[in-house]
């Protein structure tokens, strides 16, 4: 493969007052598709989303999954749990209009602790419609209620009213990417550089991000940052019927909120993977973007994004690549915002199709859908197609929840 078409890209201070107490402390990791993409989601992993996923499960049915507690060390994946002070929403726009018309809401309860360093909790599921969708506050009718599954132990799963299934524990993180080689390139964006070099080139990897010397492709070398990490998975498989309909466009995001003495206070929320860890660039604009909603999202983003398509665009001109028109980076900048993951209801389409900007379709997410390639061949114009990570470290099942079993 060429080097330049392992080029990655991305340049990737507001809380409500109680937020940091509600929150506590937590471990501070580097950001990937959407991990601790802001510093306000840093206080605390467990309400940090990492991903969302909506994808086709059957002729008539859609599942929506949702990740926390990002790079979860094999050690501290017995003792992972959700946080008892959030609620996690799955917000669905049926539509189109960026707003929520359905809301999946998932609360936990009852933590217990087993002798052998495992522990599991009560979840509550309630599903809301209309306005109350729209606002973040723990109501609708309870649908679900069932418990985690417990660290190394077999999927338990709990059946919801109207029909599908719910289940909530450990898994192995589903994404996969070049982590290193990608915060190397953002840095070296920023401080200027074009030269695109040669990946797995370890002496100028070595070299400080913002030497004149510095190539933006030197410090890939194809590893999975990922790979043997776990994370906390919310999986609902949901009808069709519930979301909008078999054949209409379902908009999805995921939100996480926390309980203070002034009531729910969102922290973090996440359609498309990396939209707010590529397209804003300050620590101010990722948290903000947390707290808005997808109807927001052009007024407070396009700037940025058009920035951000546009630094692409002098690294690939300055390589005698071709960039986009301005009025293809406006367009792009449409199609991206509002952030949400669209998905046409009974499709078999997955994340992004296409081999240019006029074939591009994009529809949901898969768990094996490589997001990562698919978004950098967007912003470069599909000069540049991976980041030389191609598939997860682990398989995915065929039955639910999906996801693989935590390592």
């Amino acid at each position: 493969m060429p080097p330049t078409r392992k080029l990655l890209g991305a340049l990737a201070p507001l809380a409500a007052v109680g937020v940091i107490a509600a929150l506590g402390a937590g471990p501070l990791f580097v950001s990937g598709a959407d991990h601790l993409d802001s510093p306000l989601v840093k206080l605390d992993p467990r309400v940090d989303i990492t991903d969302i996923y909506a994808w086709r499960t059957g002729v008539s049915n859609t599942t929506l999954a949702l990740n926390v507690n990002p790079l979860t060390s094999v050690p501290d994946s017995k003792a992972a749990r959700f946080s008892q002070a959030a609620m996690y929403e799955f917000k669905i726009d049926t539509n189109g209009d960026a707003r929520a018309d359905v809301a999946y809401r998932v609360r936990f309860s009852d933590l217990r602790h087993f002798s052998n360093g495992t522990n599991d909790q009560i979840y509550t599921v309630r599903r809301a419609t209309g306005a109350a969708a729209q606002r973040t506050e723990w109501s609708g009718a309870t649908v679900a209620i069932g418990r985690t599954t417990r660290y190394g132990l077999a999927a338990r799963v709990a059946a919801m009213a109207g029909g599908g299934t719910a289940f909530a524990g450990p898994r192995d993180d589903p994404f996969f990417f070049d982590l290193v080689g990608f915060r190397h390139l953002k840095s070296r964006i920023l401080a200027g550089s074009t030269d695109l070099g040669s990946p797995g080139d370890a002496g100028n990897c070595a070299l400080a991000d913002d030497d004149p010397a510095a190539e933006l492709l030197s410090c890939f070398t194809g590893t999975d940052t990922f790979a043997g990490t776990n994370v906390s998975s919310i999986v609902l498989r949901l009808p069709n019927s519930k979301l909008g309909g078999t054949g209409k466009t379902a908009g999805v995001w995921a939100t996480t909120a926390i309980r203070t003495n002034g009531g729910w206070q969102r922290i973090d929320r996440m359609g498309r993977p990396a939209i707010n860890t590529v397209f804003n660039i300050t620590d101010a604009e990722k948290d903000l973007q947390n707290l808005l909603d997808p109807k927001d999202d052009r007024g407070s983003m396009n700037d940025t994004t058009v920035a951000v398509l546009n630094a692409f665009g002098n690294v690939l001109s300055a390589n005698s690549l071709t960039p986009y028109s301005a009025a293809e980076v406006n367009a792009i900048a449409n199609v991206l915002l509002p952030d949400t993951l669209t998905l046409t209801l009974g499709s078999k389409a997955h994340f992004a199709s296409g081999t240019s900007l006029g074939t591009l379709k994009l529809n949901g997410r898969k768990p094996a859908d490589d997001v990562i390639n698919a978004e950098f061949a967007l912003v470069t114009n599909f000069n540049i197609t991976s980041d030389g990570v191609d598939a997860n470290d682990s398989s995915f099942s065929s039955s639910f929840p999906y996801f693989a079993a935590p390592h």
